[in-house]
């Protein structure tokens, strides 16, 4: 018999009480080779360290070491000992205070992205701009000749809908972007669909579920019950297209959101999301409970075939494809195909 340690990082929501619950409740696992593994779950304390300290857990699921800096390091270091961590702390923190970045890399490896601009920040609180000797004024009229209207302006580190702005005309534009104070914002084409929803595709582990999601203001977004809705084709792009991105990344724990056009072709607008939305009153009944489901099936998985966390996760690979002179379709495939030894082993 042998025990396999999980540790969850949590905020006092529902969604981890109703995890950790299940995790205690669940019965004894049986690995290929007849042995045992009693899973034991239980929430990770925050509090101080020194440089001899460990955690003995075998797997640990951060969804909040964003907001509780001190789980940074402390789970940096649990990773360099061989700790699997989902999220992978540096990625997680790299990327979601990188989205502009995140766009780029996506770019590269033909995932389809609308029309993105980074713009410096409009304020430089320790500097004056004639202090920068080779600041310039924007090309504004270039920009809005490529991005055009409706466009969205968003932080590159933003989460939650905080400080995302659509502007309709110019002058909308001027005022978003001199609220935006001293944030490296990322302006972006907004993507003309036919549909009132989007969709948000869900990942957990090697599980990808395509769900249609309605955005709303003021965290009253809706996650719709209803599934099997997008044609065959469709569908594997946006399941394609989220592998790539999640591998680029080494995220296990992720929402995919995107657009679709008037063609039915998906256009990823958001993807560092790495503590997806586990709230039931927004999920619903359906959607919570294979959130929950998803998460399990991951946990017993790396129960039964427990292997060491990495320490760098590995972009190299990604990077190569990158710096190659194939088309973009190209290097999608290519990308896939180095996605696809994850989500197929």
């Amino acid at each position: 018999m042998r025990v396999f340690k999980v540790g969850l990082l949590h905020f006092r929501e529902a969604f981890g009480k109703d995890l950790l619950h299940r995790l205690q409740q669940m019965a004894p696992l049986k690995d290929e080779k007849g042995e045992e593994i009693i899973l034991k779950a239980e929430h990770i304390p925050v509090h101080e360290w020194d440089m001899d300290y460990s955690f003995d857990h075998h797997l640990i699921l951060d969804r909040a070491s964003h907001y509780f800096k001190i789980g940074v390091p402390q789970f940096m270091m649990r990773a360099f000992d061989g700790c699997q961590i989902v999220n992978h702390p540096l990625s997680f923190h790299w990327f979601i205070e990188r989205k502009d970045v995140g766009f780029r890399l996506a770019h590269q490896m033909g995932v389809a992205v609308p029309t993105t601009f980074v713009l410096p920040v409009c304020d430089t609180p320790f500097f004056k701009k004639e202090d920068f000797v080779h600041h310039r004024l924007f090309q504004w009229d270039d920009i809005l000749r490529r991005i055009q209207f409706p466009c969205i302006l968003k932080p590159s580190n933003g989460r939650g809908a905080r400080g995302v702005y659509q502007c309709s005309n110019r002058r909308e534009l001027m005022d978003a972007y001199r609220a935006s104070g001293s944030e490296v914002m990322t302006l972006q084409q907004k993507v003309d669909s036919p549909y009132p929803w989007q969709l948000r595709c869900l990942c957990i582990g090697k599980q990808l579920r395509i769900v249609k999601y309605i955005f709303r203001e003021g965290d009253r977004s809706e996650y719709l019950d209803e599934v099997d809705f997008l044609d065959p084709q469709t569908e594997k792009l946006v399941l394609d297209s989220t592998k790539i991105i999640n591998r680029l990344f080494g995220y296990e724990m992720n929402s995919v959101e995107f657009f679709l056009d008037h063609n039915n072709r998906p256009w990823a607008i958001d993807f560092n999301n790495p503590i997806p939305d586990g709230r039931e009153e927004a999920l619903g009944d359906h959607w919570y409970e294979e959130y929950v489901h998803m998460m399990l099936e991951m946990i017993i998985d790396k129960a039964l075939n427990p292997t060491p966390g990495r320490w760098l996760p590995d972009l190299e690979p990604f990077a190569q494809i990158a710096r190659s002179e194939d088309p973009l379709p190209a290097r999608f495939e290519q990308a896939l195909k180095i996605a696809n030894q994850y989500y197929n082993s």
